[in-house]
C-alpha cells in the first residue's frame, strides 16, 4: 500500500480538473487498498478556502489563500509543498506544471527527495491557454517556462492526450517514463444512466422546451470557446428539423461573448443559458437532450485537451456530435459510436445535428455503441495499473 499525495491546480469548482481528474484517479487507487490525499488552494473559488471534507475514502484538504494576487502565488504554494511534506507520502503527484500546483512542485523538486509524478492535460503554454487568457506577458513567460521545466525534473509525467505525450517527449523526458493516462468516466454516470421519464419531463418543463428537438452542452465555457459554431449552425438545424433548441449549462469566462452572438443572430428564444447546475443532476439534463454537442476547431489547445463532457454524453448513452480533433478520435468511431465533423466548420456541424435530430434510431444506435466504448476502452479502473506504473517509474528513479 503506497501513501498518495495529489496536489490539485484548482478548487473543485467551478473548473472540472480536480472533480474529473484527479479525484477519480485517487478514488481508483482508494479501491485499490492505497491510502491517498488532495491538497489546493482554492484562489479560484474562495469560499472552499479553510474547509476539509472527504468523499469515498479520499480526504481533500483546501488551505486558506493567504491573500488573492501576488502574494498568494508566491507564499501558498510553498505552504502546498510544505503540508504535501508533513503527510509522509510515498509519491506525489502534482496536476499542472503551472500555476500554484506547478509552483509547489518545483519547489518539492529542488528541495526534497519525495518521488515527484507530474500530470499534464491542457497545453498552458505558448499556442496554448497562455495565448487565449490575457494574462501580463511576464505570467505567459513564467507558464511556458513552468510547462516545460517541471515534467524534465519529475520521475515520471503522466498526459492525457497523445498530443501531450508527444510534446512532453519533445520536452527530452524519455519516453519510458510518460504514461499515457486519457479521461475516464465518472461512476456517476453509469449509477445514474437510467433516468425516469418523469425526470427527463421535469427537465423539459423547467427549461420551457416543450417537445422541440433538443441539443446540449455541458460544462465550463473558458474564452477561447468553440460554441459559437453551434450557435451558428442552429439556424441551419431549424430549417431542417422545426423546432429545436441549444441548452447550455456552464459559466465561464466565455458566455458573455456567446450570449451577444446569440441576440446578434435573433436566436434568443432558441439558445437557453442555464449557468451552473449541480453535478449530480446532471444525468438527467442528459437524458432530456436527443443530441449532446461540443464543437471544435483544430487548434494545439483542443488537439491536447481529453474533454470530460464528450466521455460523459457517451456514459450517458447520447449520440455525440463533436469535431474530428485531437483525443476525439480516440474516444469516438465515426458513423459507430458518435459523429465527428471537419474542425471550425459550421455548414458541417449543422448537417451532423440534422443527421441525428432527423433519425431516432441512428441516435439511439450511437448512444448504445458510444456507452459501450467509454466504458469497454476507458473506464478508470481499467487504467488503474497504468496509474501504478507511473509511480513504480516515480520510486525507482535516484
Amino acid at each position: 500500500m503506497m501513501n498518495v499525495v495529489m496536489i490539485g491546480p484548482f478548487a473543485w469548482t467551478p473548473k472540472g480538473t480536480v472533480s474529473a481528474r484527479v479525484f477519480p484517479i485517487a478514488r481508483t487507487l482508494v479501491k485499490r487498498g492505497h491510502r491517498v490525499t488532495i491538497l489546493v488552494v482554492p484562489y479560484d473559488n474562495p469560499a472552499e478556502a479553510g474547509h476539509d471534507f472527504e468523499r469515498e475514502g479520499v480526504p481533500m484538504h483546501a488551505l486558506t489563500v493567504t491573500r488573492p494576487g501576488v502574494l498568494s502565488f508566491l507564499v501558498d504554494p510553498i505552504r502546498l509543498a510544505r503540508a504535501t511534506l508533513g503527510l509522509h507520502p510515498d509519491v506525489v503527484h502534482v496536476f499542472k506544471p503551472v500555476g500554484y500546483s506547478g509552483l509547489a512542485g518545483m519547489w518539492l523538486a529542488a528541495f526534497s527527495r519525495l518521488p515527484l509524478v507530474v500530470d499534464t492535460d491542457d497545453w498552458e503554454g505558448t499556442g496554448g491557454w497562455s495565448d487565449v487568457n490575457p494574462y501580463p506577458q511576464v505570467w505567459k513567460r513564467f507558464f511556458d517556462f513552468q510547462e516545460r521545466w517541471l515534467p524534465r525534473h519529475a520521475r515520471a509525467v503522466t498526459v492525457a492526450s497523445r498530443t501531450l505525450q508527444t510534446q512532453v517527449w519533445g520536452f527530452g523526458v524519455p519516453p519510458a517514463r510518460v504514461v499515457y493516462l486519457p479521461n475516464g468516466p465518472d461512476v456517476l454516470f453509469r449509477e445514474r444512466k437510467t433516468v425516469g421519464q418523469e425526470r427527463r419531463d421535469e427537465v423539459r418543463r423547467r427549461l420551457g422546451v416543450g417537445d422541440a428537438a433538443l441539443a446540449i452542452y455541458v460544462g465550463h465555457i473558458p474564452r477561447g470557446n468553440d460554441l459559437d459554431i453551434a450557435i451558428e449552425a442552429l439556424p441551419r438545424v431549424a430549417a431542417e428539423v422545426g423546432d429545436v433548441r441549444l441548452v447550455v449549462i456552464g459559466e465561464g469566462d466565455g458566455r458573455p461573448a456567446l450570449e451577444e452572438r446569440v441576440r446578434a443572430l435573433g436566436l434568443g428564444e432558441r439558445v437557453i443559458f442555464t449557468g451552473w447546475v449541480d453535478h449530480a443532476d446532471i444525468p438527467a439534463y442528459l437524458a432530456a437532450a436527443d443530441v449532446a454537442i461540443h464543437p471544435y476547431r483544430d487548434t494545439l489547445v483542443n488537439r491536447a485537451k481529453c474533454a470530460g463532457k464528450v466521455i460523459e454524453y457517451m456514459a450517458m448513452g447520447k449520440a455525440v456530435v463533436t469535431g474530428r480533433v485531437g483525443m476525439n478520435r480516440e474516444y469516438i468511431v465515426h458513423g459507430e459510436s458518435g459523429l465527428l465533423t471537419e474542425p471550425g466548420d459550421v455548414d458541417d456541424f449543422a448537417a451532423a445535428m440534422v443527421r441525428v435530430l432527423k433519425d431516432r434510431a441512428l441516435a439511439a444506435e450511437l448512444g448504445r455503441n458510444a456507452e459501450a466504448r467509454i466504458w469497454a476502452e476507458f473506464d478508470w479502473d481499467a487504467r488503474a495499473g497504468e496509474i501504478e506504473r507511473a509511480y513504480a517509474i516515480a520510486r525507482r528513479q535516484k
